[in-house]
């Protein structure tokens, strides 16, 4: 299984690339296509660097390419990365928006990625930062091998909005007594986009809504459903100063007994800055996280930020005190697209005590968290 996934993953990088280099040789006969990036390369990379008690240090690279298909308004952009451990853990992952012109505009996004690499896991619900939850903060490490796949075509509609049909595959092996985890989905997206620029907007609204339906009849070792909804507002203030929020919530919808891997969660380098990701995870999540970014000099600029939200049972609703993250960040544009180079330090509620350096989450990474 673990060769099927591995192949299934090259096929689906092979093709999105093959795509890409076609219609791009074909733009360039047509003298259509532009590439922005710095120094007129087609491709830049970022380092990976980070550091965690479970995987020691990791150290990867992270290599983006950005191109002007023919027709197309907007610009693509192809994203793959990969890091290894002093541990001998690896992963890598793909991603790439692909948006296509002509007489019906298309935007392709495909996903995917495999790893060998631990994760913790923090227990179900929204109390692990009580010392009485049986998990508490500590959370139980385990070794997964993960592999996972996401595709969607959205068809470009009048007045910016798109709709399409999406794909998601997940395959899990765990240490832990739950074992496998395998799920195939079926869904439905709808997207409206009126962003000034895709990589760091300053004006504009993002709103996007997919529900997918997982099925054994297709595969999946469960059936349920997953509604995810994404806002996203940018305001410009003035002088280069830019106010913008995201709410985000997500639901998980079934009978039966839901596999971990498949509840809402938040945390990490994306959602709530300052908040392990997976640390806690139910049926239900709610987020809202604000940024204030500010021009220093040239291409750098600075950013303020905080998150809040929780995550909750949708059969035995319970509110306990939000998940708060907050923090400082630094950003170094690298070409004319607007990509920056994102290094944050963060903090959280849930680790209160100042002179730990469990305290503060450092992320090092290219593109904004929203």
């Amino acid at each position: 299984m673990r060769s099927l996934i591995c192949r299934i993953l090259l096929l689906t990088t092979l093709l999105a690339s093959s795509a890409v280099c076609l219609m791009a040789d074909n733009a360039t006969q047509r003298k259509q296509v532009s590439i922005d990036s710095l120094m007129n390369l087609p491709v830049i990379g970022a380092p990976v660097i980070n550091y965690a008690p479970e995987t020691n240090w990791v150290f990867g690279l992270g290599l983006q390419g950005y191109v002007q298909l023919p027709e197309a308004e907007k610009t693509s952009i192809l994203q793959l990365d990969g890091a290894w451990s002093l541990r001998h853990q690896w992963y890598i992952n793909t991603h790439a928006n692909l948006y296509i012109g002509g007489q019906t505009p298309l935007l392709l996004q495909v996903n995917g990625g495999y790893r060998d690499y631990p994760d913790i896991y923090y227990g179900i619900g929204n109390l692990g930062n009580d010392s009485t939850a049986p998990l508490a903060r500590t959370g139980q490490t385990y070794q997964s091998q993960r592999g996972y796949a996401q595709v969607a075509a959205l068809f470009q509609l009048p007045q910016q909005w798109a709709i399409g049909p999406s794909v998601d595959f997940l395959h899990e092996r765990t240490s832990l007594s739950a074992g496998r985890c395998l799920m195939w989905g079926l869904g439905l997206t709808a997207q409206y986009d009126s962003r000034d620029v895709l990589y760091y907007p300053t004006r504009g609204i993002l709103f996007k809504v997919g529900a997918s339906y997982y099925e054994p009849l297709l595969g999946s070792d469960v059936r349920m459903g997953r509604v995810d909804t994404d806002l996203r507002q940018y305001v410009y203030l003035g002088k280069g100063c830019i106010f913008t929020y995201q709410l985000r919530t997500q639901w998980a919808i079934g009978n039966g007994q839901i596999p971990f891997q498949m509840l809402p969660t938040f945390g990490g380098q994306d959602l709530i800055r300052g908040v392990p990701r997976g640390m806690f995870r139910d049926k239900a999540m709610l987020a809202l996280q604000t940024e204030l970014r500010l021009p220093i000099w040239n291409f750098i600029h600075a950013c303020v930020f905080a998150g809040i939200g929780d995550v909750y049972n949708t059969e035995n609703w319970q509110w306990t005190t939000p998940k708060v993250g907050y923090g400082l960040g630094l950003r170094l544009g690298i070409n004319r697209a607007k990509v920056n180079i994102r290094f944050d330090v963060a903090r959280s509620n849930i680790y209160p005590e100042w002179n730990s350096w469990r305290s503060y989450s450092f992320y090092l990474t290219a593109t904004e968290a929203f």
